[in-house]
């Protein structure tokens, strides 16, 4: 590539893309908070909970639609969130962010959060952690219809500290999954305009595809994409061209892009309203005819999307989806990978089923439902063999069977 020659979002197609948005179905923000919350406050009273502490940021805005440094709440415990079986959440944010909480409904208060994690806490930490359970434990006492909770994730330490302050503490992401895995009305409508995000991101990527551009340059692309048409993130780098398609999980690199190579691409992304577009393609970077074992592989990835989305309708158990799912030929099995289908909703969720051959091991069971979204994964590539095939659909389970979320296409080449 030449100078100046970096990859970038396109202005005009952005400026269409905006306009697109604004003709679409627009999310009532209100409506879309107060859903979530009755369905998680509805799961809370099903199990006789008094409700529910929750650290994972995916989860807070699920409950609140309050957001607050995403990434890095991911891996500092720096805001949590209290939330009745009855009644509107108490949110504990970072220190001088009780503004983020205004205008929202769902939330009652806000007070500063109390940072007992090491690297803030240092020699205080034990202090601090008392504080935070003397604090905790006190609204579950005062807000709290009665002393049982479940928790998404906490430390052992920490919940051995509101228990001896007589709270009852229980395992909760169940609780959380099991709400979250059925979209609302409003949550349809935010997952439509982030794959339409979703689809715009891909199709400037397919056109900047050329020989020189490098895998970071791509990946980078279309993260900007969905930062200037109102997403959040990409929650993982997993675009590759070339060989690197082959086994799958390689991250995006410097590697150039060459004429003739498969690239690769799980989207992973984080859009509008946080709502997650989880689907994946190949393409060839041309001008070159496909080999017949690009187009092998490919046929059959695709064969296997469609096998596996054909059988998905509500009643359909997790156990005999993975006995009817598509056989993966001998050649290819060992590099397959490890999920039939996995729900997506502002990440990826509950449920997920294995295939057949690890059922006992990683399996479960259960019964799709109308209003799941749920993402159908394939990946073909043979050990040894230079590429491989990533594709993957992202759909919702109706009445009748399944819908497309998101619309992308395929390759005609590589299927012809």
């Amino acid at each position: 590539m030449q100078d100046g020659d970096l990859a970038s979002v396109d202005v005009l197609q952005l400026e269409a893309a905006k306009q697109h948005l604004s003709t679409m179905p627009q999310v009532n923000q209100r409506s879309l908070r107060q859903e979530r919350l009755d369905r998680l406050q509805a799961e809370l009273q099903r199990r006789d909970l008094g409700g529910m502490l929750l650290y994972d940021p995916v989860n807070v805005r699920y409950a609140t639609d309050c957001r607050n440094m995403q990434i890095w709440t991911m891996h500092n415990s720096a805001r949590y969130c209290l939330v009745p079986s009855e009644g509107k959440a108490i949110i504990f944010d970072y220190v001088n962010c009780e503004h983020l909480s205004e205008g929202i409904e769902t939330i009652g208060e806000t007070r500063p959060a109390v940072l007992w994690f090491y690297h803030s806490a240092g020699s205080n930490r034990q202090a601090l952690m008392e504080k935070w359970a003397d604090e905790v434990a006190d609204v579950i006492s005062e807000r709290f219809p009665n002393q049982r909770i479940a928790i998404d994730r906490l430390d052992g330490e920490a919940r051995d500290a509101l228990e001896r302050r007589q709270v009852s503490v229980s395992f909760g992401q169940d609780v959380i999954e099991h709400a979250r895995c059925i979209k609302t009305p409003e949550e349809q409508k935010a997952q439509a305009r982030s794959a339409f995000v979703c689809e715009t991101g891909l199709a400037r990527l397919k056109e900047i595809t050329r020989p020189g551009i490098t895998e970071n340059e791509l990946w980078a692309t279309f993260g900007a994409v969905n930062a200037s048409l109102g997403g959040d993130y990409v929650e993982t780098r997993l675009l590759v061209s070339g060989e690197r398609t082959n086994p799958w999980y390689s991250e995006a690199s410097e590697k150039p892009v060459q004429v003739g190579e498969l690239v690769a691409f799980d989207t992973d992304m984080i859009g509008p309203y946080g709502y997650s577009t989880d689907i994946s393609r190949t393409w060839m970077c041309q001008d070159k005819p496909p080999t017949e074992e690009q187009k092998t592989v490919y046929k059959l990835s695709h064969e296997q999307v469609h096998h596996n989305m054909a059988l998905l309708q509500p009643g359909l158990g997790f156990r005999e989806l993975a006995e009817k799912s598509w056989k993966i030929p001998d050649r290819y099995e060992e590099f397959e990978v490890g999920v039939i289908v996995h729900g997506i909703g502002m990440c990826n969720e509950y449920p997920q089923v294995a295939p057949l051959k690890w059922f006992e091991q990683t399996g479960y069971d259960g019964m799709f439902q109308p209003g799941m979204t749920v993402s159908v994964e394939s990946y073909i590539g043979e050990k040894g063999a230079k590429e491989g095939v990533k594709l993957e659909e992202m759909v919702r389970i109706t009445e009748n069977g399944c819908e497309l979320v998101a619309r992308f296409p395929f390759e005609d080449d590589l299927l012809n």
